[in-house]
């Protein structure tokens, strides 16, 4: 199996370049051979609620060094490997953090564990708790980097054996993707968003869906979608007839069953200068809990759609 390092970041309030600690977990041939963990001095408020999550707070950083002075630590790490974390978020933290200090986006593939198990696993939820227990894999402490980290890529091994994959890349194009993301400081995107088609990358040339490929027929089946702002290529009304064409189920109000959410064009006078809508911003939020709410474009969603 190729070897990969998994990645998980938490942060000390809702921005994501606000880390506060870092986890990495190398696997060589599927098994964890060395691991990495730190705590990160953001020099930032801490979110009561984002302490409450993992136990982080102000007092816990003092003496941590900053992102900054762990770069090179990180970057031997991470430059030109193979990164996975399980949904967008610690790759969207990262380049953030990067963008933040001024500092070159890091070059590196990577994919996301929590898109590929929505594609493989037959299973109500694909946070990583629930493929931790769905595999039988003990995380001795969630929401600890650390261990969260580690978790990721043994739910990345247990489904390469689970599948009976021949490697890595088997598994992912068993799941639709035939390249992986790629991360360098190329990159510039409007929204901080996870794509299950794109992995949310980069050069227009990258090509990672072929939806014959997926199981069940479609991205949306069985998945809770909701639309923001306006489509440029149907109305509301066929995109609703579209989503339940496909098996998914149309849904008006943005809530913690959602599974997609679909941005159209928004108009900044209304929503304000960045774009965000109201959905956008609940589902980002929604996301620093536990990231369940994969946002794509209407381009991405054209392509769920196609039959």
């Amino acid at each position: 199996m190729e070897d990969y390092v998994a990645l998980d970041i938490k942060t000390a309030n809702s921005s994501r370049a606000a880390i506060c600690a870092i986890g990495l977990a190398q696997f060589k041939n599927g098994e964890l051979t060395n691991s990495l963990y730190s705590l990160v001095n953001p020099h930032e408020p801490f979110a009561e609620r984002n302490t409450a999550s993992h136990g982080i707070s102000a007092a816990s950083v003092a003496q941590a060094p900053t992102f900054t002075e762990l770069l090179p630590l990180l970057h031997r790490w991470l430059d030109h490997q193979l990164i996975v974390s399980h949904t967008n978020f610690d790759i969207s933290a990262l380049r953030q953090a990067l963008a933040k200090y001024n500092r070159p986006q890091f070059t590196f593939k990577y994919f996301d564990s929590y898109v590929i198990c929505q594609q493989l696993v037959d299973y109500p939820h694909h946070r990583l708790a629930d493929m931790a227990a769905y595999f039988g894999i003990l995380n001795p402490h969630e929401h600890h980097a650390l261990h969260d980290a580690q978790t990721c890529g043994r739910i990345v091994a247990a489904l390469v054996a689970h599948r009976q994959a021949p490697s890595l890349n088997s598994l992912l194009n068993k799941a639709g993707f035939h390249q992986l993301g790629v991360s360098s400081q190329l990159e510039q995107k409007k929204f901080q968003r996870t794509s299950a088609l794109d992995l949310i990358d980069i050069a227009p040339a990258v090509k990672t869906a072929d939806f014959k490929k997926f199981t069940p027929a479609a991205l949306f089946y069985r998945r809770n979608v909701v639309l923001t702002g306006n489509l440029q290529l149907m109305t509301r009304a066929t995109a609703f007839k579209k989503i339940i064409e496909v098996g998914g189920t149309p849904q008006d109000t943005l809530t913690e069953t959602t599974n997609f959410l679909v941005v159209g064009h928004t108009n900044p006078q209304v929503v304000g200068a960045d774009g965000k809508s109201p959905k956008i911003r609940k589902a980002e939020e929604i996301n620093r809990v536990f990231p369940v709410i994969t946002i794509i474009d209407e381009s991405d969603f054209l392509k769920a759609i196609a039959q």
